[in-house]
C-alpha cells in the first residue's frame, strides 16, 4: 500500500493539482506549461511535490509521452473532482469580480500553443477588455465545443464544415525548418537528398494527420524509401526522440523551431527558399484556419480584437509577421 506523507500533503495547492490533472490529460509537461503559461520547471516542481507526498513516481516517461502509474490513475478522478469543486467555490467567492472579468476559451493545435496566452492577454489589456484566458488543445470534439458555446475561437488546419461557424483562412506556411540533435551528421550537408536519407519524426495529432508530410511525397516521387522513426503527438515526445537518436524532423512553424533552439542539445535551421519550393511542389502545406462563432442573427460573435490577435499570433508562429 502506498504511504502518504500527510505533512507534505498539507502544502499541496490548487496549482499543483491543476498541473497534475493537465499532465494526466495531455501526457506531457511541456504542453501543460504552455497551457498554464508558466516555465516547464514549475510543472516539474509541482509533480515532484506530489511524488514526494505519495511516495510514487506518478508518471513514467515513454517515447510517446508520460504514462500514468496505477496510483495516478486512481488519483486523477479524485483530484479532478476536487479541482472542479474548488473552482466552483472560487467562482462564487469572486462573483462580482467575474462579472467584469469574463472567460475566454481558445482551442488550438499544440504547434500554435506557444506564447498564445501571452499574445491574447496583451491584446485584451491593450483593448481594455480584461479576460481570464483558458487554453485547450485541439481534439476530436473541438467542433462540437465551439458549436455549443464552450469555446470562443479555434485554430485549426482544416475548415469547419458546420453551419453557423465561420472558417477564416489565415495563412499557409512559407518556410520549412530542419530540426535535429546537435552534432548530427545532417548538419554537414542539409540538402533534401541527405534529409531524405535519415529516419523522420512526424508530428501527428487530431487536426494534423502525419500522412500529409511533404517529405513523404518527396521521397515517393524521387523513388527513395521514406524512413519513419516515430509519430509524436507533442513537442515533448519529439524532443526526446531527437535527443536519443539520429532521427530528424521538418517543421513549418517558426515558433516551434525557436522552441527547439532553446532546448539544450537540439539545433534548428531554416531551409532555403529553393528547398521549400521544391518540397511544396510535391505536397502543398496545410492552411491555418480560424474558426469563429455566429450568433443568432448570423453575425460573428467573437470580439474583433480577439480575431485580430489570433490572426497575428498565427502569422507570428509561421514567421510571417510584417
Amino acid at each position: 500500500m502506498t504511504s502518504v506523507n500527510i505533512d507534505k500533503l498539507k502544502d499541496i495547492n490548487l496549482f499543483v493539482i491543476r498541473a497534475f490533472c493537465l499532465v494526466y490529460q495531455h501526457g506531457n509537461s511541456i504542453a501543460v506549461a504552455g497551457i498554464l503559461d508558466v516555465p516547464p520547471s514549475k510543472i516539474s516542481r509541482s509533480l515532484n511535490a506530489l511524488r514526494q507526498s505519495f511516495s510514487d513516481q506518478l508518471f513514467i516517461r515513454r517515447q510517446h509521452g508520460f504514462e500514468p502509474t496505477p496510483l495516478a490513475d486512481n488519483l486523477y478522478p479524485i483530484l479532478s473532482r476536487l479541482l472542479g469543486e474548488s473552482e466552483e467555490i472560487a467562482a462564487i467567492g469572486h462573483f462580482k469580480e467575474m462579472d467584469h472579468h469574463n472567460n475566454l476559451h481558445i482551442i488550438t493545435p499544440p504547434q500554435l500553443a506557444i506564447n498564445l496566452i501571452h499574445s491574447v492577454r496583451c491584446a485584451a489589456e491593450n483593448n481594455n477588455d480584461p479576460h481570464s484566458i483558458h487554453l485547450k488543445l485541439f481534439n476530436d470534439s473541438t467542433l462540437d465545443e465551439l458549436a455549443s458555446n464552450r469555446a470562443d475561437a479555434v485554430i485549426s488546419f482544416t475548415p469547419a464544415e458546420r453551419e453557423g461557424i465561420l472558417s477564416k483562412a489565415i495563412a499557409t506556411p512559407k518556410k520549412v525548418y530542419l530540426v535535429a540533435r546537435e552534432g548530427h551528421p545532417i548538419w554537414d550537408n542539409p540538402s533534401l537528398e541527405q534529409i531524405a536519407s535519415y529516419p523522420h519524426i512526424l508530428y501527428g495529432n487530431a487536426c494534423y494527420p502525419n500522412s500529409q508530410s511533404p517529405m513523404k511525397f518527396y521521397c515517393k516521387r524521387k523513388g527513395i524509401p521514406f524512413q519513419l522513426d516515430s509519430i509524436a503527438s507533442d513537442m515533448a515526445a519529439m524532443s526526446n526522440s531527437l535527443l536519443e537518436s539520429d532521427a530528424i524532423s521538418l517543421l513549418a512553424f517558426s515558433s516551434c523551431a525557436s522552441f527547439f533552439r532553446d532546448l539544450k542539445g537540439i539545433q534548428a535551421i531554416q531551409l532555403s527558399s529553393r528547398q521549400f519550393e521544391e518540397l511544396i511542389s510535391f505536397k502543398t502545406p496545410k492552411t491555418v484556419y480560424l474558426w469563429l462563432k455566429h450568433d443568432q442573427d448570423g453575425r460573428v460573435s467573437t470580439p474583433i480584437w480577439l480575431q485580430k490577435s489570433l490572426e497575428q499570433h498565427i502569422l507570428n508562429s509561421l514567421g510571417q509577421a510584417g
